[in-house]
């Protein structure tokens, strides 16, 4: 997980419709969905043309320099760059935040899944402002896994260790990822890192 900035809402969800932002008008409606039918599924709105989504992926995907934004994996397999939403869509709690400029995030297909619909408070997100990599993690070189930072506050090491856990990210091929990552930057004599996934192992 690397810290990002994110953008301004983009105009397509600020834009107002019966006087309310576009993104908060297609939450109700969801919601409204929902209560009448409980299996109604989501699907990315139309405007102009264009899903929405599509309109979306080019600024989400410009924050993370088209990397996962949670495990910053690069570069996405094909169809692997889907928005998943922080607050899962399907808890009824969340209907209201389906298009919320701040709920999506561009994610890989391990990270999605391993997601899923889980939703639990401690689960980190990578554009806080208080996010720090170093202040969370600690990054094992020998095995390449991630693992809560020991001087951290009993607090941020929960928040690690649910992170992890959630989002699945010391998996073996992930790890195994990460060792080859490391290993090619190693030996590139004018590494680029916008280039290499997994970018944390190479931040000071």
């Amino acid at each position: 997980m690397r810290k990002f900035e994110r953008k301004e809402v983009p105009e397509v969800l600020s834009k107002t419709v019966e006087g309310k932002p576009r993104w908060e008008w297609f939450g109700e409606r969801y919601a409204q969905n929902r209560a009448q039918n409980p299996a109604f599924t989501f699907q990315w709105p139309q405007i102009e043309g264009k899903k929405l989504n599509q309109h979306l992926l080019p600024d989400l995907m410009e924050m993370t320099e088209s990397h996962c934004s949670y495990c910053d994996d690069y570069p996405f397999h094909r169809g692997g760059d889907s928005i998943d939403h922080f607050y899962p869509k399907s808890l009824p709690a969340f209907y209201g935040l389906v298009c919320d400029w701040r709920n999506l995030y561009i994610a890989c297909k391990h990270c999605q899944e391993a997601k899923g619909n889980q939703h639990e408070p401690d689960l980190l997100r990578p554009d806080e402002v208080a996010f720090e990599f170093k202040k969370y993690f600690i990054y094992d070189f020998i095995q390449h896994r991630l693992l809560p930072n020991p001087q951290a506050l009993e607090e941020e090491k929960v928040k690690a260790e649910v992170t992890i856990r959630v989002l699945d990210l010391n998996y073996p091929g992930m790890c195994t990822s990460r060792r080859h990552a490391f290993q090619r930057f190693m030996r590139d004599d004018n590494p680029f890192l916008s280039d290499y996934n997994f970018r944390f192992m190479f931040d000071d």
